[in-house]
C-alpha cells in the first residue's frame, strides 16, 4: 500500500523524522509529503494541530502487529526537548525499563488516547504540545523553569510493548524485587567509597556529615525555616539549587518522610548530610513526575535555618 509521511513547516523549519529520536532540520517554505510503501495497515498522520493545541507526527512504523485497546498499558521510550531543541529528559538514560502509560488515566484519555490507540508495537511518533498540558498530563506537575518561555515542547516516543493489567502487575512485582536489590547495592557501594565509617540508623537513614550547635532543638508545632538540596548518588542534583521552605513542623506532607525524621533531630543552625532510602523518599513508585524513579535512594543536604 502507499502511505504518506508528513514533513511539515514549524517555526520556519521543517521537522524531518527518518529514525526514532533523530531530527534533521531543513529550512523550507512549504509543506510537502514523502510517499513510501509498507505491508502493514496504519492510519496516515499529518503534523496537524488538534483542538487542544497538540501536533502529532508518525515517525517510523515498527515491525509489531499488536495494537492497544482502552484497557492497555504502554511501555515506551521517550525523549523530551525544549522549543530550542535542547534535550532535557531521555528515558533510556534515566530508567531501566522505560516508562508506562495507562490509557485509562483521565488526562491521557482526554488529550492523547485517540492517538495511542492507532499505534502498534515498535511505532515511533512525535508530539509538539503546550508545556502546561503536557506536564500536567504525563507528570502531574507544573511547567519547569526551563520551559516557561516555550509555547510548545517536543515529545518523541517509541512504543516498546503493550500489556494488559495482569501482565503489567506481574512486571511491576518483578521490577520491585530487582529494584530493592539494586538500591541496597547502590547504597553499599556509595558508603564504602565515600563514608566507610557510616552506619544506618534504625530508620534506615545514613547520617554522613553533621555540623552541631548548642541552640534550641526543634519541637512539634514550631514554625521552622529549612534549606535543603537533593542529589542522586551519582552526585547529579535533584534540585537545581538549595531550596528554602518555611512550615509548621509536624504538618503532614510538607517534606518527604526521611527529611521530616532528620529535622526532628536538629537544633537551630545545624547542618546534616544524609542518605534517605527510597522507602522514606519516593518509594516503590517514584515521584509523581517520574523524574525520581522507583527505589531511588537520595542524598540530602539540610540546614535548620530558624525556629520561631
Amino acid at each position: 500500500m502507499s502511505k504518506n509521511l508528513a514533513i511539515v513547516q514549524f517555526g520556519g523549519l521543517i521537522l524531518l523524522r527518518m529514525r526514532v529520536f533523530l531530527t534533521v532540520f531543513i529550512p523550507i517554505g512549504s509543506v510537502f509529503f514523502i510517499s513510501y510503501s509498507c505491508s502493514k495497515s496504519h492510519t496516515s498522520f499529518k503534523y496537524e494541530k488538534d483542538k487542544n493545541g497538540n501536533y502529532f507526527q508518525l515517525i517510523t512504523i515498527g515491525d509489531g502487529e499488536k495494537k492497544p485497546n482502552l484497557n492497555s498499558i504502554l511501555q515506551i521510550e521517550i525523549e523530551l526537548k525544549t522549543q530550542a531543541d535542547s534535550v532535557f529528559y531521555n528515558s533510556i538514560n534515566n530508567t531501566r525499563k522505560g516508562l508506562f502509560i495507562d490509557l485509562k488515566k483521565p488526562l491521557i484519555e482526554k488529550y492523547f488516547q485517540s492517538y495511542f490507540l492507532q499505534l502498534s508495537e515498535g511505532d515511533s511518533v512525535s508530539f509538539l504540545s503546550p508545556p502546561s498540558l503536557f506536564f500536567k498530563t504525563f507528570f502531574d506537575t507544573s511547567v519547569p523553569f526551563f520551559c516557561l518561555n516555550d509555547s510548545l515542547i517536543q515529545f518523541n516516543m517509541k512504543v516498546i510493548s503493550i500489556f494488559n493489567k495482569t501482565q503489567y502487575d506481574s512486571i511491576i512485582q518483578k521490577s520491585a524485587a530487582e529494584g530493592k536489590t539494586l538500591e541496597i547495592r547502590k547504597i553499599t557501594d556509595y558508603i564504602a567509597l565515600h563514608y566507610p565509617r557510616s552506619t544506618p540508623q534504625p530508620s534506615g537513614i545514613y547520617q554522613l556529615e553533621k555540623k552541631e550547635t548548642k541552640n534550641e532543638q526543634v519541637k512539634m508545632g514550631n514554625k521552622i525555616t529549612i534549606s535543603y538540596q537533593g542529589f542522586y548518588l551519582n552526585e547529579k542534583p535533584l534540585d537545581v539549587k538549595p531550596q528554602n521552605l518555611e512550615f509548621i513542623y509536624g504538618t503532614p506532607d510538607q517534606v518527604i518522610k526521611g527529611l521530616n525524621i532528620v529535622i526532628g533531630t536538629l537544633k537551630k543552625g545545624e547542618f546534616s548530610k544524609i542518605i534517605v532510602p527510597s522507602q522514606l523518599a519516593f518509594g516503590e513508585k517514584g515521584s509523581s513526575n517520574q523524574l525520581v524513579q522507583p527505589f531511588t535512594p537520595l542524598v540530602y543536604n539540610i540546614t535548620l535555618i530558624d525556629i520561631k
